[in-house]
């Protein structure tokens, strides 16, 4: 059973998470906006994308090193997708 959140912020960005995916602060620059943190690129913030159906953040790609292929859930559902899933493509900050 699916239950929909409706709205859920994240305390260290204020931002809601966009589709599935899990935004934490950046482990780099310590979220100090501003820095040339070649991991967030100055945000301060870094989106883990997720399983478009169950949200976990354990995906791979399907031949190992690029989504020509298409991703796949590794732990929790086994759903697979592809590149150009519209729930995959929303998982981006603004």
């Amino acid at each position: 059973m699916w239950t929909k959140v409706v709205s859920m912020t994240y305390a260290a960005t204020d931002l809601l998470p966009p589709g599935r995916a899990h935004i934490e602060g950046c482990p780099d620059c310590k979220g100090v906006t501003g820095l040339r943190c070649p991991e967030c690129r100055g945000t301060a913030r870094i989106v883990y994308r997720a399983c478009p159906r169950c949200g976990d953040i354990a995906w791979d790609f399907v031949n190992g090193y690029s989504d020509e292929n298409g991703m796949a859930c590794r732990i929790s559902c086994g759903y697979r997708w592809a590149a150009d899933d519209p729930a995959w493509l929303a998982q981006r900050l603004p």
